[in-house]
């Protein structure tokens, strides 16, 4: 299943892309892992040639993100179900499918040999001469397969045109119409930009962006950030010595505006009640000039861990971690606090071009549940505030349930709370996009931004 190669006197078994791209595949169909959680263990065991790198992720990435048309297409041209054969061959039939329908760089006739190279190491002759079959089929057929209407059936032409779940597509449509939705369902679909948040107490901007090219990395500003840069990367980001050092933090650009429209002040106290990863939570301490101080809670310890080792990797020193319900938070941080920020869970429909597998993960369902519990944790976070202080409400999705509705009916139950000025916060490009005072859409069709809903509210 894999070659091998001397590195001093041991063997050291060698993965092509492909090969490792089926394994990723396996494990998260059998196991139902994470994509990203898997493909980090799979690059970080052995070291890929940048190429192969780059080909590894994109087809583990693109294979979960195109799931079922890819399903559907194979399923064309099979004479028994997809779901009787072996994960194995399900999955080297996806990863051939893929490279035909989606990767235009790689010829129709590479694509096809290698699935049959593969099924030969990871099956038998007659597996191999299914592959081929199936494949050939596929690209002989590419261009002429049979979608679903547009017009006589926009929800099923959506959902396999785009790769989403019917009842995914079926509330966009409802809520935003064909137009808007195909847009988005598109956008969803789209790599999207490698950016970093210049970490502020050692070095500014420009600086960075210089370190890095020093480093051989092209780096460009980011268009709202403005600490934000968008790098060109082929190789891995944690061996460079600016990041060992560090002058930057890995985050998503619509996530680095979410600190700044909390704004919080040098010597002020803070609380971050769903802080893990960390991202925003060490932003807000750079903010700070690193004064003050900034109470990190979670319900997880590991997940405090993150925070932790981020805030060191940057030199932060006011960030105290508690592991926390927010659901339920203690007397003493009633009234404790002149900011908050409340970066909730929630159904994550706005970052699924980061994490593919999430719209197969998620039912219908779980956005009521959700909604409860953003508004439950809405409510409790308020009581943290002193009298003026203000909460900033952030969460990565577009639902209505889980954006809008929250805040409406928290305004509804809560007389003294308001809606917070924002506009004078956001960066230019954005402030036309306030549609009501005191909140914003971020979205990735309009903006190449991942989908964010941001509400600022004060307590009178």
């Amino acid at each position: 299943m894999s070659s091998s190669k001397k590195n001093g006197t041991s063997n050291v078994p060698v993965l092509k892309a492909r090969d490792a791209a089926l394994e990723v595949l396996k494990e998260i169909e059998e196991k139902e892992a994470y994509l990203n959680l898997v493909l980090n263990r799979v690059l970080s065991r052995q070291s890929f040639p940048g190429a192969e790198r780059s080909l590894l992720t994109e087809l583990s990435y693109g294979v979960i993100q195109r799931l079922n048309t890819l399903d559907w297409v194979i399923t064309l041209y099979l004479t028994h179900p997809l779901e009787k054969l072996t994960p194995w061959v399900r999955n080297i039939l996806r990863l051939g499918a893929y490279q035909l329908l989606f990767l235009d760089r790689i010829p129709d006739s590479a694509a096809v040999d290698e699935s049959v190279k593969l099924a030969y190491r990871y099956g038998h002759k007659g597996v191999a001469g299914l592959v081929n079959a199936v494949l050939r089929k596929i690209s002989v057929a590419k261009e002429s397969l049979p979608w679903p209407s547009r017009e006589k059936d926009p929800e099923l032409y959506l959902s396999l045109r785009y790769s989403y779940p019917l009842w995914m597509v079926r509330r966009w449509l409802k809520n935003m119409g064909i137009d808007e939705t195909e847009a988005f369902c598109s956008a969803g679909n789209l790599a999207p930009p490698l950016t970093v948040r210049t970490n502020t107490l050692r070095l500014s901007r420009s600086e960075l962006k210089k370190t890095l090219e020093l480093e051989g990395i092209e780096a460009a500003d980011c268009r709202y950030a403005a600490e934000g840069l968008e790098l060109k990367l082929f190789e891995r980001l944690v061996d460079l010595t600016s990041f060992r050092e560090g002058l930057f933090q890995v985050q998503g650009e619509a996530s680095m505006l979410v600190a700044p429209l909390l704004n919080p002040q040098p010597g002020e106290s803070v609380l971050d009640l769903c802080s893990a990863p960390g991202g925003k939570t060490i932003h807000m301490a750079s903010l700070m000039h690193n004064q003050g101080n900034i109470v990190a809670a979670d319900l997880y310890p590991h997940r405090l861990k993150l925070v932790r080792d981020a805030a060191r990797r940057q030199g932060i020193k006011i960030i105290h971690l508690e592991k926390l319900d927010g659901r339920s938070l203690p007397p003493d941080k009633k009234g404790a606090f002149q900011r908050v920020l409340l970066d909730v869970p929630c159904s994550g429909h706005g970052v699924i071009r980061r994490k593919g597998d999430l719209k197969w993960r998620r039912q219908p369902e779980d956005i009521a549940s959700l909604s409860l519990l953003q508004l439950q944790l809405l409510k409790e976070a308020f009581k943290t505030l002193i009298p003026g202080g203000v909460l900033l409400y952030s969460a990565c999705t577009i639902e209505p349930e889980e954006t809008t509705e929250v805040i409406d009916r928290f305004l509804e139950l809560e007389t003294s709370a308001q809606p917070a000025i924002l506009s004078p916060l956001l960066p230019e490009g954005l402030r036309s996009e306030e549609e009501i005072e005191g909140r914003i859409f971020l979205w990735p069709h309009k903006h190449n931004l991942d989908g964010f809903f941001l509400a600022r509210i004060r307590k009178k």
